[in-house]
């Protein structure tokens, strides 16, 4: 048996802000830095049932070999008591110890190595400290485990970029402050798509690799071939989005919890949570699934991760059975088994969106998950993107269908169609198009996605073919110019405003199923106008129908855009699905053949080299 230090206890976080110091400590006190030492307030009390403070000891009973749990404290200073606590499945709070360890008032430190014994349904071990009449002053504190086995964790972590500069440098500098040094045989790859970044930031552990535009899939690809590349090297490889926030512990304890897997998940992939950047507290997803009706969701709810509720259900979750079978760990945080990239190859060159839930079913990957490793990710309502959402996404799954048998339970026609129908209702003419236009591309073949030029030109073309979203000024100055919308004034509106619909009778349901928003069968020109959310997926059916002008409102961005009711537009993307959906009943057979034979080749290491070769040698 042998003992590891597994999570350091974060007093003060450099990430940290006030908005979301309850991921560190709850409770009336305040801690804070000061020449390198880390104080805690005078008369106050901490409790450290928090997402990076609390031991997920119901997920290392699980995943590792972990036997003994125990908590190791330096302080010195003022006087303070220590309690024990413990949460279960039904906890809504932590139970404390009534009877707490005494810290005497001293100016040298004083140690402690506290045992805990939890019980069967024990989820998380946490601790609680009360301090007195002067401040005190916290060392070297973490959480202990005793292992029977540990094994070497040598990371690549890689991160694709395209000219987000801000953030991979500030990743750059919390794993050079807080992680190579403990890890100093684990190396971080900058894949560098936009070639922007000062190739000077690099050192020892960290290098810059200039790369051709060939997207996320490309990016990460060029990082696998380089972590392959060093036989014996690495142990894992862990993937990570550039426009993040990541706290350098939770790297930390990714490599910690990989070196004491038991061997029945040695294999698994070791999914990272996605925390709101804007909301540092909420988790807004850690694995996901592709649903029956052909989309991509989360498996759990959105949950609190300031509250010990959240922490516990987050802990304790167990997805559906249709949610494992089709489940996925997304790469803005994914570590993946060397081994098992040998095993399954490479991703698909689908330059982004998509390769890594194809990635992770064609493994059938095990998933593993734990509250504190994750970071921060821009919200997907923030950013959407109809040249992603509805040109790449529809694209990307047909070709990962036809190419490696992606999700097999998932309906890809059917999520197109109601795409399709959904832009339509909405006059969303020109995103509704988009959704073709990827269909299109699938159907011209693997050819056009084993060409780097031609898959960057593509998104380029969505991206400005996508509906652009305007400033209020300008949208403001559009409307004048509206005979609807003589009284719109956007500045006025308030969230409900944008946000509320109303419902519908079940004859008006089945009304507006059949006229598609009076553009089919019954045709109207429609009359007044009304103003809903940007977002493609939002259907504020009661408030659009009957509409001849809709404004579309991005809360966020303060932008929007002004959409009229066309038929003729409307008659010529009918037409247009028609005469594709024939096109492609006809030669499915053909097209599957295709894409499964480019399937086998573009999943290989020889295709890839070959492929960014040709994308650098395209571009130069």
């Amino acid at each position: 048996m042998s003992k590891i230090k597994f999570a350091n206890i974060i007093f003060k976080n450099p990430l940290q802000e006030e908005r979301h110091s309850r991921l560190f400590y709850r409770g009336n006190g305040e801690a804070w830095e000061e020449d390198g030492s880390r104080f805690l307030s005078p008369k106050s009390h901490f409790d450290f049932t928090t997402y990076f403070n609390s031991l997920s000891v119901g997920k290392l009973r699980l995943y590792s070999s972990a036997s003994s749990f125990s908590l190791h404290l330096e302080l010195r200073g003022g006087a303070c008591e220590v309690h024990r606590g413990r949460a279960g499945n039904f906890s809504h709070e932590a139970e404390f110890e009534g009877k707490g360890m005494q810290v005497q008032s001293s100016s040298d430190w004083q140690i402690l190595d506290i045992p805990f014994d939890p019980k069967g349904d024990d989820v998380l071990l946490s601790f609680a400290l009360e301090t007195f009449g002067e401040k005190v002053e916290a060392g070297n504190c973490y959480w202990e485990l005793e292992t029977s086995e540990t094994r070497k964790t040598r990371l690549a972590i890689i991160s694709t970029t395209f000219k987000k500069e801000a953030y991979i440098r500030k990743t750059i500098k919390n794993l050079k402050d807080g992680f190579f040094s403990k890890f100093p045989d684990s190396h971080f790859f900058v894949i560098d798509n936009g070639r922007t970044l000062d190739p000077t930031l690099g050192d020892g552990n960290i290098d810059i690799l200039p790369n051709p535009n060939v997207g996320g899939s490309g990016g990460f690809a060029k990082g696998m071939l380089e972590a392959l590349r060093q036989e014996g090297r690495f142990t894992h490889v862990l993937l990570m989005d550039d426009d993040v926030e990541v706290c350098a512990e939770s790297v930390q304890r990714t490599a910690k919890l990989l070196s004491i897997l038991r061997p029945e998940w040695r294999d698994a992939f070791v999914a990272g949570a996605m925390l709101n950047l804007d909301n540092k507290n909420l988790q807004m997803e850690d694995t996901g699934f592709m649903t029956p009706e052909g989309r991509f969701a989360p498996q759990k709810p959105v949950f609190g991760m300031d509250q010990v509720e959240g922490l516990i259900r987050n802990e304790t979750f167990r997805p559906l059975q249709e949610m494992k079978s089709q489940g996925y760990a997304s790469w803005w945080y994914c570590a993946i088994p060397v081994e098992e990239i040998k095993r399954v190859g490479m991703p698909l060159p689908l330059f982004l969106r998509g390769d890594d839930a194809e990635y992770s079913l064609r493994a059938g990957a095990k998933l593993i998950t734990m509250n504190s490793i994750g970071l921060w990710h821009m919200a997907f309502q923030v950013k959407y993107s109809a040249a992603v959402e509805r040109y790449q996404v529809v694209r990307n799954v047909f070709a990962a269908r036809f190419a490696t048998d992606f999700a097999p339970v998932s309906d890809f026609l059917l999520d197109m169609k109601n795409s399709i129908r959904l832009e339509l209702k909405k006059f969303g003419y020109d995103n509704a198009s988009l959704v073709l236009d990827g269909f299109e591309d699938f159907l011209r073949g693997p050819r056009f996605l084993s060409n780097p030029l031609r898959v960057e030109e593509a998104f380029e073309r969505a991206n400005k073919a996508q509906e652009q979203m305007l400033d209020f000024s300008t949208l403001q100055a559009r409307a004048r110019n509206i005979p609807e919308l003589q009284d719109f004034d956007v500045y006025s509106l308030t969230y409900q405003d944008i946000h509320t619909s109303r419902p519908r009778l079940i004859s008006e349901r089945i009304f507006d199923f059949a006229v598609q928003n009076g553009q089919r069968f019954v045709r109207t020109p429609g009359e007044g106008y009304a103003v809903i959310p940007s977002e493609g997926w939002e259907y504020p059916a009661g408030k659009i129908r009957g509409k001849r002008v809709l404004v579309l409102i991005d809360w966020f961005n303060r932008k929007g855009c002004i959409r009229t009711k066309d038929r003729e537009r409307f008659e010529q993307i009918s037409k247009r699905y028609a005469r594709d959906m024939r096109y492609f009943k006809t030669h499915i057979a053909h097209l599957r053949n295709i894409w499964s034979s480019a399937g086998a080749t573009f999943t290989t290491p020889a295709f890839w080299e070959a492929y960014l070769k040709r994308a650098k040698t395209l571009e130069e």
